[in-house]
């Protein structure tokens, strides 16, 4: 898995904004109820600009996201709601290459203190 973040001027300040996790298909262990994702800051800051992916991504809303006392440094993706979103939306899980997650909703989910 790589992970980039995406930075935007905001108020004339450089903020991050998306935060990407690409991986290729197969990698990813769709038939698993959750993975867990290392946090390592700090990242270079890419332009919002160069935020074009090529290949196809799903949303990540906070929603999806959990903190375990087991996986600290980790945050996890709750699987089974984004399988059903894709295949709602007509796309073969299976397909996804990327991860998108709005960097202030991740922010949110780390200063929680409620672990499952």
């Amino acid at each position: 898995m790589k992970i980039r973040v995406y930075h935007d001027y905001h108020e004339d300040k450089l903020v991050p904004l998306k935060y990407v996790i690409s991986f290729m298909k197969g990698e990813l262990p769709w038939d698993r109820e959750k993975v867990f994702v290392s946090i390592s800051a700090p990242f270079e800051p890419l332009g919002i600009e160069d935020f074009y992916p090529d290949s196809l991504a799903l949303t990540v809303t906070q929603g999806d996201m959990i903190l375990s006392a087991d996986k600290q440094g980790k945050f996890g993706i709750y699987l089974p709601s984004l399988r059903h979103r894709a295949t709602e939306g007509g796309v073969d899980y299976w397909d996804v290459e990327n991860f998108v997650i709005q960097v202030a909703d991740l922010e949110e989910l780390l200063e929680m203190n409620v672990f499952v």
